[in-house]
C-alpha cells in the first residue's frame, strides 16, 4: 500500500491517507493491519481518535464517529497530520443538512448517535460493494451505512448486507473486511459456535438492471452530495422519501414493483410474507385487523433489497406529477383512508424509529400527508365531511379535520 507523506510533522511514522468518503471505523481497521494487527481501539488511542485514558468502547458509544470534536481533530493532527477536512469527512457530521437535519439555531451544532438513529440511519448496519472491497482491501465508504444507498454507482451493482456464507448482517464493530473473514457466529443449536470465517474478498456482484431504480441511486447519491448552498433542497427530498418509504414499508406489496429485477421483488416478497399477518383461524380479530407487523429493528434497518424496494416504490410517488394520485395506485387512500396498514403506520410514527418522519416534509406531498394526517388513530371523519374534505383534497385546498 503506498503511504502518503504530508509533509507535516506527526508522531507516527506510517499513515494510510483516508479514501475519500471512507468511514472512520474503516480507516482504523486499516491502520490497525498497517500497525502489525492492533485491536481497533488501540489504533484509536495511537492515532488520536481516542484521548488518553479514553475507554475503547467510546468507539460504540462515544461521539468520535459522529463529530469532529475541535480535541480530536488537534489529536488527529498532531499524531497522523490529518487535516480538519479529511477528520470531518470521515464522520457523520457530513450529511448535517442533507440525511441528517440541518445545522442552524433551532438544531443542535454536534452530531450524536441518538440524532444519527432518530434520522432513519443506524450507525452500526455495515453495507459491501464487492467490487469497491475488492480494489480498496476492504475499506468501505460511510455513505454505504445510509439508508438512502443500496447500490454503488461506479460498478452499477446491489450493496450486499449479510454473508453469503452464515447469512447473518454486516455490522461496523462485528465485520472487518480489511483482515478479510467474516467473524460472525452462525446461528446453530450449539452453544459453542466457531466464527463463520467465510472469506469477504470476492463476494459475488449481483447487477443493477433496472433502469429506474439506478437512475434513482445516482439522484439520491448527488443529492447526498449536494453543495451546501443546495442542502435545504436535498434536505427536503430526503424528508418526503422518508414518509413516503414508511408508507410503501406498511402497504407496499410485490405486485407493486413491476420492472424491478428479479432479487428486489423476491426479498420484498419474503419481507411480507414474513411480517404480514393472514386471516388465520388461530389468531384474534384485533390480530387480523393489526395490518403489517413490524418490529423495531425491522422498521430502523431493513434487508438492504428491501430497502431498495420501498425507496423505489416512494420516489414514484415523490416526484410523480401528482402525488397524491401515485400514493392512490399503491394505498387507495382517498377512498380507505382508515385501512388497517394506515392505522398501523400512524401507530409507527409516533413512536421508535420513525417518530420524526413526518416532521420535515415538505409541500411537494401535502396533498398525500393531509390524508394520512386526517386519519389519524382513534378519528373518523363524520359522515358530513367527508364529501367536503375530498373536494378540498381534488380542489388543492386545505383539507379539514385534526390539526
Amino acid at each position: 500500500m503506498l503511504h502518503q507523506n504530508l509533509g507535516l510533522p506527526r508522531r507516527l511514522a506510517l499513515v494510510s491517507p483516508p479514501l475519500p468518503g471512507e468511514a472512520l471505523l474503516s480507516w482504523l481497521n486499516a491502520m490497525a493491519v498497517e500497525y502489525g494487527g492492533l485491536t481497533r481501539g488501540r489504533t484509536a488511542q495511537i492515532t488520536g481518535v481516542l484521548a488518553d485514558g479514553e475507554p475503547v468502547n467510546a468507539l460504540r458509544t462515544g461521539r468520535a464517529p459522529y463529530y469532529p470534536h475541535p480535541a480530536m481533530v488537534h489529536r488527529m493532527r498532531a499524531v497522523a497530520a490529518l487535516s480538519e477536512q479529511q477528520v470531518a469527512d470521515m464522520t457523520w457530521h457530513r450529511f448535517r443538512g442533507t440525511a441528517l437535519h440541518p445545522i442552524g439555531p433551532e438544531w443542535a451544532a454536534e452530531t450524536t448517535r441518538a440524532s444519527v438513529l432518530g434520522r432513519w440511519a443506524d450507525p452500526d448496519v455495515l453495507r459491501l460493494c464487492p467490487a469497491c472491497v475488492d480494489e480498496s482491501g476492504g475499506r468501505w465508504l460511510l455513505t454505504w451505512q445510509l439508508p438512502w444507498v443500496f447500490a454503488c454507482p461506479a460498478h452499477r451493482c446491489y450493496l450486499i448486507d449479510s454473508c453469503p456464507d452464515c447469512g447473518r448482517r454486516f455490522t461496523v464493530h462485528g465485520t472487518d473486511p480489511v483482515r478479510g473473514r467474516c467473524r460472525n457466529r452462525p446461528p446453530t443449536d450449539g452453544t459453542r459456535r466457531r466464527r463463520c470465517g467465510a472469506p469477504l474478498h470476492g463476494l459475488p456482484r449481483v447487477p443493477v438492471v433496472d433502469a429506474e431504480l439506478f437512475e434513482l441511486q445516482q439522484r439520491l447519491w448527488d443529492a447526498l452530495h449536494s453543495p451546501a448552498a443546495q442542502c435545504g433542497a436535498a434536505f427536503g427530498v430526503f424528508q418526503d422519501l422518508w414518509a413516503m418509504a414508511c408508507l410503501a414499508l406498511y402497504t407496499a406489496t410485490p405486485e407493486h414493483l413491476v420492472g424491478a429485477d428479479l432479487v428486489v421483488r423476491e426479498a420484498f416478497a419474503a419481507f411480507c410474507h414474513t411480517h404480514d399477518h393472514r386471516a388465520d383461524r388461530d389468531l384474534t380479530a384485533a390480530s387480523r385487523r393489526s395490518g403489517r407487523r413490524l418490529k423495531a429493528v425491522d422498521r430502523r434497518s431493513p434487508p438492504v433489497l428491501v430497502m431498495a424496494a420501498v425507496i423505489r416504490t416512494a420516489a414514484r410517488i415523490v416526484f410523480a406529477v401528482n402525488p397524491l394520485t401515485a400514493a392512490d395506485a399503491l394505498a387507495d387512500l382517498s377512498r380507505n383512508p382508515h385501512s388497517p396498514a394506515i392505522y398501523v403506520l400512524r401507530q409507527a410514527w409516533n413512536s421508535g424509529p420513525l417518530a420524526l418522519a413526518t416532521r420535515d416534509t415538505t409541500e411537494r406531498i401535502k396533498s398525500v400527508m393531509d390524508i394520512l394526517d386526517y386519519s389519524g388513530p382513534g378519528f373518523v371523519p363524520p359522515l358530513s365531511q367527508r364529501d367536503r374534505y375530498y373536494s378540498a383534497l381534488s380542489t388543492g385546498g386545505r383539507a379539514p379535520g385534526r390539526r
